[in-house]
Order: C-alpha cells, then structure tokens, then sequence
C-alpha cells in the first residue's frame, strides 16, 4: 500500500480537483479550519496544507503531497479496521446531522431581530458544525490508491463473471454501491412517479396557474415533491428547486434503460474473494456512502445560506455575488462596520484570487489576489502533478468507468447551464458530473470526465446505465471542443479525436 500512495502521490503539491461552481466565501470558510486543525491531527495524524485558486471561473484544489500522503495512510488504517470504521462512520452521521440542524436553526430565525455581529456569529456556528463534517469526511480522498488495487483485483475474476453476464468494471460497481437509497436516488425514483402521472393527464409542459386550476392533484404532488427535495442538488451556488424547474425537471425526465445486473450475493457466490479483498470493496462502498452523505450535507447547508448571503448583502449594499467572493474575516469586518471593500478590489478578486493553508502563513490563512496570486499559482502549478502545457497529441488518456465504445461529437458541460446542449448521440465532456446533469447523461453517447474516481457519480451512473466512460483525463475540458469528433475507447482508456471542429 504505501507503495502505491508514493507513486500516486509523488509531487510536492497533489492537484486533487478542479471545479466551477465553488465561490470563495463557503468552500475557503470549512478548508482553512479544518486543514491544519487538531481534530484533523488527531485522527489522520497530520494537518494537511491546502491550497485553492479561484480564476476563470472556476476553483483549482491542490494538497501538499507529503501530508497528504501521511493522511492517506492513516485513513487507510481506519479503512481496513471494522471497529475504527464504524467509529469514524458514526461521527460523521453525527457531524452531518449537526450541521443540518445547525442551518436549519439558521434559515428559522428572525432575520430583523439580529444586529450585524450576532447574524455573523449564527452563521459562524453552523460552520463549526459543517468543518466536523468535512474532517470526518476527509477519507473519501483515499479513492485515488484504494482504486488502483480493486482494478487489478477484479480483474482477475473476469473469467468467472462472464458466466453471470457481467463485465468486471460493472462487478466492482454492484460490489461498492451502497445497498441504502440515497437521497439523490430517492429524488431520482419520485421523479419518475410524478413523470408518469404528469404525462397521463397533460400533453405539454403547463404553468403553476393552469396545473393548480385544471389538475390539483397533480399540482399537490408537485408542492409536496419540491417541499421534500427542494434542496438537493443545490450544491455551492444553486438555484434551488422551485415549482416550474420542477416541472421542467418531470417534463425532461428520461427513464434510466439498464438490463438487471447480478447482485452482490450474485457476485460474492461465484468469486471466491479472499478476506483482504471484501475488506477492499467495502472500504470502496463506505467511501461511496460517506461521498453521498457529505454531498448532501453540503447541497442542504448551502442551500440555508443562500439566504444568509441575501440579507449580508442587503445590509453591506454589496451584491449577493460579491458577498460570496470575501473572505470569511473580511465579511465578519464588514459586517461590524469595521471593514470597506471597493468594487475595484472585488473585480480584482474576482478575476484572480489564491488562498493557501499553511503552517507558514500567519494563522491558518494567507491569501493573494491580482499579480502576486498567479506568481503563487505559478510556483505551485510547476511543483504539481498537474500538466501546466496543453498536450498536442490526438488522443487523451483516462481511466476505465464504464467499459464500451462511442463515436460522437463532443458538448462541453461546464455548469447545468450548458446541460441542454447534450443531444441524442453527442459525447458529454466535463470536469465533473453531478446528478443536475442527468438529462445529458441519459442523451449522451457516452462520458468523459477531467476528474472523479471509481465511486464518482459519472462512474457509477455510466456502470448503471452502461455507457462508455472515462474519468481522470486531467485535461479533457482543455483539449476538446464543442463539435470535435471524438471516438472513445472505455475499454482501452482512450479517447482519440478524428476531427477537429473548425
């Protein structure tokens, strides 16, 4: 194992993902507190420095890589231990519901009845609640090494799954998928109910006035539905779900077409896994379940402070957005009358802005912004194992999802915004997929992904649906084009452009 870690993780700085929908304000808040802090000391026995660069609308995430192996280490023990597992799982439930009830004690207050300090210190609290979360959540970052041994494994069963119909990428799957529904799941199948209810009554996508006027029963379900999941799939920045996205969301709705697979009894019966292996899937099946139960803690406290974020800005006559892009001391500042931010400054910040967690830096913080931000983004980017110059070759490499192979023309999603552009056939290109993205999963003719592993949601969704998919290309997005003709090779890890759209 620790040969692995050293080879997967062998730069001075690990880039660990690249996003574009994470403004500074929530994501930087939860990473300076928790990086260096003694719980996380405590339990992965280093403080991990962290590094985050916000620029072309988009956040870049690197760990320094001889903590960050440290902490691999330590979070594979508590893994590969049953009793430390359930420990640690337990306290990240815990944590999760904490932070939920935290902002949900937030969203019920009486905005009016709170001066500056204290809306302040009411957001700070649900904060601490959310950092336990992310610091118990920490060991989802062990997929990079933990994938690596579960695909040579299964590999070696091929043999006997082809006598239950199933490949080995789709095995690994079933076999580190949580039997639980998640809630994205249970979004998923109420979905398809109220699909088929709508289209039973209604021949075309209808307003909130006609379907209350003309189907109230119908129009009961839908308030019902977006009551319950309003708030799923929010993520950093939103929108939440309303009433017409919602019918929106029905009307597109596509049912997911997946043959039965074998399931794990299935698998387990005609394998013969040795004990280290079932320990191997099932610490890939607690990363699964600890990915979701974070996620959804997320798009739930994110969604509460959308609101928070409305009034601080109403109070500081910034915009909503521009509150989103201070850093958390400085709205604090601000909020107590003691801090001044000029548009000019916010532009600057906006367009190029770094924050670094290091045990250097004064505190837990250093920031940067304008010219002495891409001076640090520079130094950083050349001691990672991130490829700073775009390869000119005619092929992308990646790894293995979904076995399968497609021809198509590339559409490149970079928010849900650009998820209409996925067309029957076309080949969806992202840095990664969400469950907002459906709609183009489902039309596309297969999946590439700049980041994600094994138990990512464009994985495990492509293994479900059985489409081609590749993740880990680490540049897809900054080869590829709108209208590219792209063959991809799931099997081979390969994808190679025929033709360059013009």
């Amino acid at each position: 194992m620790n040969r692995i870690i050293r080879q997967a993780i062998n730069t001075e700085w690990f880039f660990l993902t690249e996003r574009p929908d994470m403004p500074p304000l929530p994501v930087w808040y939860k990473i300076k507190h928790s990086a260096l802090s003694h719980l996380n000391k405590k339990l992965y026995g280093t403080g991990i420095p962290w590094a985050c660069f916000w620029h072309d609308n988009k956040v870049e995430h690197y760990l320094h890589g001889r903590e960050y192996r440290a902490a691999i280490r330590r979070s594979t023990q508590i893994l590969f231990s049953p009793q430390k597992l359930r420990q640690h799982i337990s306290r990240l439930e815990k944590s999760c519901a904490a932070a939920k009830k935290a902002a949900q004690r937030l969203e019920s207050l009486s905005w009016r009845e709170l001066d500056d300090r204290r809306l302040f210190a009411e957001y700070a609290r649900v904060i601490d609640n959310y950092i336990l979360s992310y610091i118990y959540g920490f060991i989802t970052w062990c997929t990079l090494v933990l994938e690596y041994e579960a695909k040579s494994v299964i590999n070696r069963y091929a043999s006997a799954f082809s006598k239950i119909n199933i490949l080995p990428d789709q095995a690994l799957s079933v076999l580190i998928v949580p039997d639980k529904l998640t809630i994205y799941q249970e979004k998923d199948h109420a979905l398809a109910g109220l699909a088929k209810a709508y289209r039973r009554v209604l021949s075309r996508p209808s307003g909130e006035k006609y379907i209350r006027a003309r189907q109230p029963r119908l129009y009961s379900a839908i308030q019902d539905f977006v009551e319950k999941y309003s708030w799923v799939g929010f993520n950093y920045d939103g929108p939440a779900l309303d009433f017409s996205a919602a019918v929106k969301e029905i009307w597109q709705y596509q049912a997911k077409t997946a043959s039965p697979a074998p399931s794990k009894r299935d698998i387990y019966r005609i394998c013969h896994f040795t004990a280290r292996e079932k320990e191997l899937f099932k610490a890939l099946e607690m990363i699964s379940y600890t990915k979701d139960l974070r996620n959804a803690t997320d798009d739930y406290v994110h969604n509460c402070f959308s609101n928070f974020y409305q009034v601080a800005a109403s109070r500081t006559g910034l915009a909503k957005s521009e509150i989103k892009f201070l850093w958390d001391d400085e709205l604090e500042s601000l909020l107590a009358g003691g801090g001044h931010f000029t548009g000019q400054y916010l532009e600057k910040k906006h367009r190029f802005c770094v924050a670094i967690a290091r045990p250097q830096a004064a505190g837990f913080k250093q920031y940067y912004i304008g010219n002495s931000a891409k001076a640090s983004y520079r130094t950083i980017l050349k001691n990672s194992n991130k490829l700073s110059a775009i390869p000119t070759a005619n092929f992308i490499k990646g790894v293995t999802a979904a076995s399968g192979y497609a021809v198509g023309k590339v559409k490149l999603v970079r928010s849900v915004g650009d998820v209409h552009k996925v067309g029957k056939g076309d080949i969806l290109v992202a840095s990664m997929t969400s469950p907002k993205y459906m709609p183009a999963i489902i039309n596309a003719a297969a999946i590439i992904t700049d980041d994600g592993g094994l138990t990512c949601h464009a994985a495990i969704i492509a293994r479900e649906i059985k489409k081609p998919c590749l993740i880990g290309t680490k540049l897809a997005t900054r080869i590829l084009r709108d209208g590219d003709l792209v063959a991809v090779a799931a099997d081979q890890g390969i994808v190679t452009i025929i033709k360059k759209h013009q």
